[in-house]
């Protein structure tokens, strides 16, 4: 199965964001992109149905292989001397990269038409259906879906921006 280059930006884009929000790891969820993709391409084009559908079964049972691994490596290494245990509580650095993070999502939806942002709020922030969001706005759930996939978009190339300046400084 093939995708064009701005489907595959958004799938990337959610993948990334799936695994990162279970795994808190950058490199596991770089690494549980990569390896999704390249078990979707796997799959024969005509046995998908729904691309996001299989892309987000194949990351789930990815992000739970690694997690099952992580787990029995962890007991493996149990200190016996009563070594004191870190708390599962971020660093006050990943506090700051995450507030800044924020802001800068903040701001990017706050440059977005009034509309697209409303219906990214509804349907990402907010977790309702494309078709609950489209009754609420009078609009139908394809033009909440592309509202959707373009305020993805916007989000992407914002961070991607930032990024770049990040690294151009």
């Amino acid at each position: 199965m093939e995708l064009d280059e701005l489907s595959y930006r958004l799938f990337r884009c959610y993948v990334y964001r799936l695994a990162y929000r279970k795994l808190g790891d950058h490199s596991a969820s770089e690494d549980i992109v990569q390896d999704s993709f390249l078990r979707f391409a796997q799959y024969p084009r005509e046995a998908v149905g729904n691309v996001g559908g299989l892309l987000h079964r194949i990351a789930n049972n990815l992000i739970i292989d690694r997690a099952r691994s992580n787990r029995r490596r962890a007991e493996d290494a149990l200190p016996e001397d009563g070594m004191e245990i870190p708390g599962e509580e971020p660093s006050q650095e990943q506090v700051l990269i995450d507030k800044q993070r924020l802001e800068q999502a903040s701001r990017i939806l706050d440059q977005m038409p009034p509309l697209r942002r409303q219906v990214f709020i509804l349907r990402r922030l907010h977790g309702m259906s494309s078709k609950e969001v489209g009754a609420a706005m009078s609009i139908s759930p394809a033009a909440v879906d592309s509202h959707v996939a373009r305020a993805v978009l916007a989000l992407h190339r914002g961070f991607a921006a930032a990024e770049e300046q990040t690294i151009s400084r």
